[in-house]
């Protein structure tokens, strides 16, 4: 009997991680954006969504009910130009966002961009999501 409520628990404590994980990834999403520049401190891309986005944190400083640019991490190179309107495939991962950010200190910033919410890039087209 010790031993059956011993498994329950671990099985419950297994179950609630995983569930916990995956809360603080939030689903795909497919949208339109517009290349902007490098972003800075953290090695990503500076995008801003042709419409603005109400399913993004937004940096606590800010007034704004929605986000209208992102940092994204993973952008190829081929999309890395000033102006340029692609498709792009992101979730939301909390967990990689804190770590991103944890490291930003350590690396040089030649321009203050200010704070955006950073996003995983998952893949980029020319062509449309639908």
């Amino acid at each position: 009997m010790k031993s059956y409520i011993v498994s329950v628990i671990l099985l419950a404590f297994i179950l609630f991680s995983c569930s916990k994980e995956q809360a603080n990834i939030h689903k795909r999403t497919c949208v339109a954006v517009r290349y902007t520049m490098e972003y800075c401190p953290v090695k990503a891309s500076l995008v801003t969504f042709l419409e603005p986005r109400s399913d993004l944190p937004r940096p606590a400083h800010l007034s704004t009910i929605y986000t209208s640019q992102a940092a994204v991490l993973n952008l190829p190179d081929e999309f890395k130009k000033t102006d340029t309107v692609f498709y792009l495939t992101f979730h939301y991962d909390e967990d990689r966002e804190k770590k991103e950010n944890a490291e930003a200190p350590y690396i040089f910033c030649p321009a203050h961009i200010g704070v955006s919410p950073i996003i995983v890039g998952e893949s980029a087209s020319w062509q449309s999501c639908k």
